[in-house]
């Protein structure tokens, strides 16, 4: 390990990070030929992975670039309420970069001013969320951060809740891990049998057309004509199914951590009937934010139309 790569991973670490690592942009060359594959294996999911084809030319994007630096941010270190719980993902309402006063993102975003002080050119971090400019858990799985499991989610020590960001970088650099993380049994089916919209259809594969986390937000709510009301349960914005009921998240306790930054403030305004009732602008100002750029102001309606469906489904 070199020793600018050692101080990148130290920073990584002091600003937050929970753990970094650094890979030759050359070792994404491949990303074309997996995500061919996974259009082969479900052609309708082009609607959705045909936006990750910018991935599969980053040495003409960034010409300059050498190197790659993936970042891993645990998200188990914040308590999540559980009124929350299976009716807003915590990937989004736990994203430190909905929160962009907050001393968190700050300690977050001096990283970057660490690269550029150290005279490195860069491109990514939070700036593109949620596509961000390069595969991510591609990226993250390379650099030995962690594995895939069955349901397509990155895994690392901890579990399966963790935000990834990336850089590319002009310098050549590596900083490989070798977690020794076990990999999903081959019996477990635990992960298909909870996804209740059939999207993940076989091991380490998913039809995103039908994934709940996009019905309720890139798809505007809108389901398809064999996915009923009752189906989609209570959630309202994401979904945390399949993550929650795999036995490689099951030991870690949500009721314990940290009060994530402001989110207490909102949970009376999140209750399905307020949301429901509340303003454009209300809504604009202190919900649309907090979806991690899944839903815009243009699209408040949607939050609306999943309350109400939620509101429906409740026992």
């Amino acid at each position: 390990m070199s020793d600018i790569a050692s101080e990148i991973h130290k920073k990584a670490i002091e600003c937050g990070y929970d753990n970094c690592g650094i890979i030759s942009l050359d070792e994404l060359d491949d990303y074309k030929v997996y995500l061919d594959e996974r259009i082969s294996k479900i052609p309708e999911s082009r609607f959705v992975y045909g936006f990750y084809d910018n991935f599969t030319n980053l040495k003409e994007r960034f010409p300059w670039a050498e190197s790659v630096i993936i970042c891993t941010i645990w998200f188990g270190k914040y308590k999540y309420p559980k009124y929350l719980r299976q009716k807003y993902a915590k990937s989004f309402f736990l994203s430190i970069n909905t929160v962009p006063d907050s001393q968190e993102y700050k300690k977050k975003k001096s990283f970057e001013t660490f690269l550029a002080e150290n005279d490195i050119q860069f491109a990514g971090g939070d700036d593109n969320a949620p596509g961000s400019i390069l595969p991510l858990r591609h990226a993250a799985v390379k650099a030995g951060l962690g594995i895939f499991r069955k349901n397509n989610f990155f895994y690392s020590e901890k579990g399966s809740y963790y935000a990834l960001e990336a850089f590319v970088i002009d310098k050549k650099l590596e900083l490989k891990h070798d977690l020794k993380i076990k990999p999903c049994s081959d019996k477990c089916t635990v992960c298909r049998k909870t996804c209740r919209t059939h999207a993940l259809c076989d091991a380490y594969t998913m039809n995103p057309t039908r994934c709940i986390s996009l019905l309720t937000t890139f798809a505007g709510g809108n389901l398809p004509a064999d996915i009923y009301d009752e189906t989609i349960g209570t959630w309202v914005c994401g979904c945390d199914d399949c993550q929650d009921m795999c036995p490689h998240n099951k030991k870690h306790n949500w009721d314990e951590g940290e009060d994530f930054p402001g989110l207490n403030d909102i949970l009376e305004l999140l209750k399905l009937e307020n949301l429901i009732e509340a303003s454009d602008e209300e809504l604009c100002e202190k919900i649309i934010p907090k979806t991690e750029f899944h839903l815009g102001c243009w699209n408040v309606e949607v939050l609306r139309v999943c309350a109400r469906r939620a509101l429906n489904n409740c026992d």
